[in-house]
């Protein structure tokens, strides 16, 4: 089942686990905190328990835009495991290595029946539009012609603007989302301004923003952000979120 450099990590929930390959795009902190934000996300709305419209048994319909590894659905799945709804995963890479790594992780866990990788741009995936309750959203978080780029081309892809920018991946997550779904995002500080402006232009409305700090007295390293399909206008800044006491 493994190829050459790969190794099967454990993600210290429920057995869970990831294949990742030496060299290439792992999995971060970052990938960890969106799966779990975009969990509260889904219960904080309702989701988990009903399903969308507060239908019960209805099917919530979740995508990842730039899975790499496909560590956010596969923790969402696992994590949203047992709640009253049932939760229909899509997961989408535009690197077809990545994604068949992430398909035998999602095979691994025996997660088949819930969650689809599909290769694709999601810029031309051909996904029927807004069709989807939440959309999670990781996008490479350095600008086009900023930065110096990895040689890896699976690391230069996921981190730089190469595949799409923020601004196109977006928007059509914004397009992707059924009225009043929700848009889930981790993002860099610096790139705040555009990741805002991006979501409200692609009419998914920010509502709720967390800084995340490495430790407490730090600058920031990361944000969270939920943003709301047709939602009124109006950010909540919460606490920010520290993630090691020192």
């Amino acid at each position: 089942m493994l190829s050459e450099g790969e190794t099967v990590d454990d993600l210290q929930y429920e057995g869970l686990r990831i294949i990742q390959k030496k060299g290439t795009f792992r999995y971060g902190t970052d990938g960890v905190l969106l799966a779990n934000y975009a969990v509260a996300a889904a219960k904080g709305a309702g989701l988990a328990k009903a399903g969308p419209g507060g239908v019960p048994g209805c099917s919530v319909k979740v995508l990842d835009v730039g899975t790499g590894t496909g560590i956010v659905p596969i923790l969402m799945c696992g994590k949203l495991s047992g709640a009253g709804a049932t939760f229909d995963f899509t997961a989408v890479d535009i690197q077809p290595d990545m994604c068949d790594m992430a398909r035998r992780s999602v095979a691994l866990n025996g997660q088949q029946d819930s969650v689809r990788i599909l290769n694709a741009d999601i810029r031309s995936s051909g996904l029927r539009r807004g069709s989807f309750d939440i959309v999670t959203v990781n996008p490479p978080y350095v600008r086009k012609g900023g930065g110096i780029t990895s040689d890896v081309s699976g690391i230069a892809c996921s981190r730089h603007e190469i595949c799409g920018t923020q601004e196109e991946i977006f928007a059509e997550a914004a397009r992707l989302l059924r009225y009043r779904g929700i848009l889930v995002s981790v993002n860099r500080p610096d790139r705040l301004t555009d990741a805002l402006c991006a979501m409200r232009e692609g009419g998914a409305e920010p509502f709720e923003l967390v800084m995340v700090h490495p430790f407490a007295g730090a600058s920031p390293a990361m944000f969270l952000c939920s943003a709301r399909k047709g939602g009124g206008k109006g950010l909540r800044v919460l606490p920010p979120m520290i993630l090691e006491d020192r």
